[in-house]
């Protein structure tokens, strides 16, 4: 029988996690998308996906959609997570917008709120040219001797977990190099926490879309690194030093990005997984294309 003060360790060391993409949250959060991002604007280049979460505890879905027009982009999402035939429920919604310079997320604005049976959160936060230079959080972070103090270092030159997905595009992805697709290391804050990943080639394999289709996909093994914000508990001990955390991607020429087709997170209770359902992109030139349906 899993202890709940288990599962909510479980739960916690998965959200923090998963920034990995996207996503302070991955059980609720991965890079979410809500099933509606508004009307798309003539010019814009849009992005709608559905990931489907699965893990011993519980599952769910992850919604979203994004923008982009010139070198000024718009996210949001939505996810939901239910555990133990429902009692245990979690909802999130979150946003982030800013511009692209040197093929690199400058966010402007971020806000994310989740809402459990148990507690609600809000966090907003505003960047600078050189970081973030406003933090709110309802709930305040609460004062603890083993919490690793955030200084305003540790603010400069990172990105919120959404806009931590335009780390994935590129000109020319290659349907061949793994190491082009995975080697990379972004620093996220999530208003709480900053941390890294830090993402390195593993091996190639394919994935099997929703529709049929058969893909490439690398394999990239990525490392998650607490750099402040957070108590070295056992949860966190355990995913910093984890060597299974995954995050499959899908290279998509035509849109100019590696989609994250899977990421694999092992907890201390099995594995937590979210994987692709299905994918859009709308571009003003090229028309549809679409990864999975």
């Amino acid at each position: 029988m899993i202890r709940f003060t288990e599962f909510f360790s479980n739960v916690d060391a998965v959200k923090r996690s998963c920034g990995l993409l996207t996503l302070p949250f991955f059980l609720t959060s991965l890079f979410v998308i809500t099933g509606h991002s508004g009307a798309a604007h003539a010019g814009e280049t849009t992005v709608r996906a559905v990931y489907d979460i699965a893990a011993p505890i519980g599952s769910g879905k992850f919604h979203f959609a994004s923008a982009q027009s010139g070198n000024r982009y718009k996210m949001q999402g939505s996810a939901r997570f239910k555990a133990f035939l429902g009692i245990y429920k979690w909802n999130s919604s979150v946003a982030s917008n800013g511009y692209i310079r040197s093929h690199k997320p400058r966010p402007n604005i971020y806000a994310f709120s989740a809402r459990s049976d148990k507690k609600a959160e809000a966090i907003r936060l505003k960047f600078s040219r050189n970081g973030v230079n406003k933090v709110q959080a309802v709930p305040p972070t609460r004062p603890h001797p083993k919490r690793i103090a955030l200084t305003k270092a540790h603010l400069k030159n990172v990105v919120d977990p959404l806009s931590a997905m335009l780390t994935f595009t590129d000109n020319a992805p290659s349907l061949t190099n793994g190491t082009q697709a995975c080697n990379r290391s972004i620093k996220i804050f999530d208003g709480r926490q900053r941390f890294n990943v830090t993402l390195s080639f593993k091996r190639k394999t394919y994935a099997k879309l929703s529709n049929g289709q058969s893909r490439t996909a690398f394999v990239c093994r990525a490392k998650y690194r607490p750099i402040a914000g957070h108590k070295m508990n056992q949860a966190v001990t355990y995913m910093s030093n984890s060597n299974g955390l995954e995050i499959w991607l899908v290279p998509l020429p035509q849109a100019k990005m590696y989609v994250p087709y899977k990421i694999i997170i092992p907890i201390m209770i099995g594995t937590a997984t979210a994987e692709l359902a299905n994918f859009k992109v709308t571009d003003p030139k090229t028309g549809v294309i679409a990864l999975a349906k």
